[in-house]
């Protein structure tokens, strides 16, 4: 693998203010700030088409849909005799809905707020496939190079990657030799499936970007240690963007990898595509915004603490969700 360090470019700016996202058109009628039930800790963001907001909210073992008008309706997810579920990861649904990962339950929640999902304990869910089919503690999802939402779990003390839908549950695509932890899957820009992964049993390089096509076939390009890759998406240049420790990275499909420091910052927390063509992340209370070229631009988002996603809205503004003070924020980065 071809290693590249690149400088950043960093730009300055004063004050002022994705497991894949597409900006969606703004609801003026919406207010700036959204406020979440206590504790609700957002975890992830999705907007889909017609511009519903759905929040992961993993204290709540909940869901909140947010319509354009700004109303927040809340969906408890179902429970089953196992753990409380926890949602942390979101999908798109061809339907209009999503798809969802918490704890050791899979999960489809409708437009009309009916829920569909599988878990690994003596109740296993309401969907197709029960019995068999269970989800064993899923990581990550994304939709898949198939229109099915694939994810990541355990079985047997190997590292699985299984597809689900609706109508035929849960699906096995491939069971690894090995095991590690996974931080977020995307498709990336040859229809394959990407992910970060972390902490590989047994293995000397334990960090790395994993490859997956839709035929079960994985590959690793490992990554130096101390990497600590987060969250990843696909450029708009024929590569995957992720987070790591105090940096934004690329790793191109040719195996190059760049990367880009983040003046004091520790773990950035999410990364998206923007419209312009540039990466988009969150770091602390800060918004970034980093070109393909390496320049990065950094604001302050007023009142925001820990910001862990955001969702980025034709009109150039972000949605942003505050894990610290269960808020979500309508931000324009100064231009």
């Amino acid at each position: 693998m071809a290693v590249v360090l690149a400088a950043t470019g960093c730009e300055s700016a004063g004050s002022g203010g994705r497991t894949d996202a597409r900006p969606t058109a703004a609801a003026p009628s919406a207010p700036a700030v959204i406020r979440l039930p206590p504790k609700a800790g957002p975890a992830d963001l999705l907007m889909t088409r017609e511009g519903t907001l759905w929040v992961a909210e993993p204290s709540l073992a909940a869901i909140a849909e947010v319509a354009p008008s700004g109303k927040v309706t809340q969906h408890p997810l179902p429970r089953g005799e196992g753990f409380a579920p926890r949602p942390y990861d979101l999908a798109p649904s061809s339907d209009g809905g999503i798809w969802y990962a918490a704890g050791d339950q899979l999960g489809h929640l409708s437009r009309s707020g009916t829920f569909t999902w599988w878990n690994d304990g003596p109740s296993q869910g309401n969907g197709p496939g029960e019995g068999d089919g269970v989800p064993g503690w899923p990581d990550a999802l994304a939709l898949g190079p198939d229109g099915t939402i694939w994810y990541e779990h355990s079985a047997d003390g190997r590292k699985v990657f299984s597809r689900v839908d609706t109508k035929r549950g849960p699906a096995r695509i491939t069971r690894l030799n090995t095991q590690f932890a996974v931080g977020a899957m995307t498709r990336g820009p040859d229809d394959a499936v990407w992910f970060t992964q972390r902490e590989e049993y047994d293995a000397k390089e334990r960090e790395g970007i994993g490859r997956l096509t839709v035929d079960g076939k994985y590959r690793k390009w490992p990554l130096p240690a101390g990497s600590v890759p987060g969250a990843l998406v696909s450029g708009p240049d024929q590569a995957v963007w992720f987070t790591g420790l105090g940096s934004i990275n690329r790793l191109g499909t040719d195996g190059t990898l760049n990367r880009y420091p983040i003046p004091q910052a520790t773990h950035p927390s999410a990364i998206v595509a923007g419209p312009d063509g540039s990466l988009w992340f969150t770091t602390d209370h800060r918004l970034g915004r980093l070109t393909t070229k390496g320049a990065m631009t950094l604001w302050p988002v007023p009142d925001a603490e820990e910001l862990s996603a955001l969702v980025p809205l034709e009109d150039g503004s972000f949605w942003l969700a505050d894990r610290k003070t269960d808020t979500l924020r309508r931000f324009a980065p100064p231009r």
